[in-house]
């Protein structure tokens, strides 16, 4: 499975820029994600990095998303928003699509509370065993 970058959107309106820590913790949950489902055997990740999606989809199209994770040799691939309402308030929306039909295999959307490391981790390991559940 294909695991690209997770993506931000932040309508929470806070006065303070958290950009440098939502890097962080974006890239954080994508490297946990991955090492989680290739510690199940089920799965065989592989990240795709954010410099190799903006020379090869600089406008993102699904469609140029599905060729990266099918030239990377990925059956599947994970793609997920992470949605920051409030300060509180945060809501993980993650699909697994087939990367030849570009149907969804899975999709999920989580809730989680706090803006913290460990609320991050605690969403990505719950996401991870819910795509696991699912099976490969």
């Amino acid at each position: 499975m294909a695991i690209l970058p997770l993506k931000l959107l932040d309508t929470s309106g806070e006065p303070i820029d958290q950009g440098p820590e939502h890097a962080r913790r974006l890239a954080a949950m994508a490297r946990g994600l991955a090492e989680d489902l290739d510690a199940g055997g089920d799965y065989r990740t592989l990240l795709i990095t954010s410099e190799t999606l903006r020379a090869r989809c600089p406008d993102e199209r699904p469609d140029c998303l599905l060729a990266v994770a099918r030239e990377a040799s990925a059956s599947r691939v994970f793609v997920g928003v992470v949605h920051k309402s409030s300060t509180l308030i945060l809501q993980l929306f993650a699909r697994v699509a087939d990367t030849r039909t570009g149907r969804a295999a899975l999709t999920r959307d989580l809730n989680f509370r706090g803006d913290t490391d460990e609320a991050w981790h605690r969403a990505g390991v719950f996401l991870a065993g819910q795509i696991r559940e699912a099976g490969p």
